[in-house]
């Protein structure tokens, strides 16, 4: 008898070992969740205090086609997707677009008189618009890092179209470095 009742006591303290660590586990969870949902409020109110005035995108921006977001998608670029690091520090975004070799030249006259991005020049492998280029409407908006380019032999701007597609992309920063 003495086995049995003895048994029994134990089987109840691991019942109540087991239903204490469960609760632990629920709150911890339920913890958790509360901190996920503070989460984007804490990080909204970061880039208000900084991120903004850094040329940041808001935490909450969603990868897409920025131009057209923006309104100044011209019809001869073709929109590819939107790819997005999270695990990076700075938390990129980038957009893609290609154009035909035949419209290249008009996409890059657009890119420059409405951006500012500097002429396409052909350095050892390809045609391209040099290093990162940003842009802002004005001050306190997003900065968007815009380049064009391409992989080719060297075909001089007349031959342009002999090449396939040139690639665009429009870029953005969640975070600051």
């Amino acid at each position: 008898m003495h086995g049995a009742g003895s048994n029994d006591r134990q089987q109840s303290g691991k019942r109540g070992l087991i239903g204490l660590q469960w609760s632990s586990l629920c709150m911890a969870l339920l913890l958790a969740g509360t901190a996920q949902a503070q989460r984007p409020d804490a990080a909204l109110a970061e880039w208000e205090l900084h991120g903004r005035s850094e040329g940041l995108a808001r935490p909450d921006t969603v990868c897409q086609d920025f131009l057209q977001a923006m309104g100044r998608k011209p019809a001869e670029l073709e929109y590819l997707g939107c790819t997005q690091d999270d695990d990076s520090y700075i938390q990129p975004m980038e957009a893609r677009y290609r154009v035909s070799g035949a419209s290249a030249a008009k996409i890059e006259a657009y890119l420059q008189q409405t951006f500012g991005m500097p002429s396409l020049t052909y350095v050892c492998c390809g045609w391209s618009s040099g290093a990162p280029y940003f842009w802002h409407e004005q001050p306190g908006s997003v900065k968007y890092q815009i380049g064009m380019g391409v992989e080719s032999l060297h075909h001089p701007r007349t031959q342009w179209s002999a090449i396939p597609y040139f690639t665009v992309t429009v870029a953005v920063n969640r975070k600051g470095p």
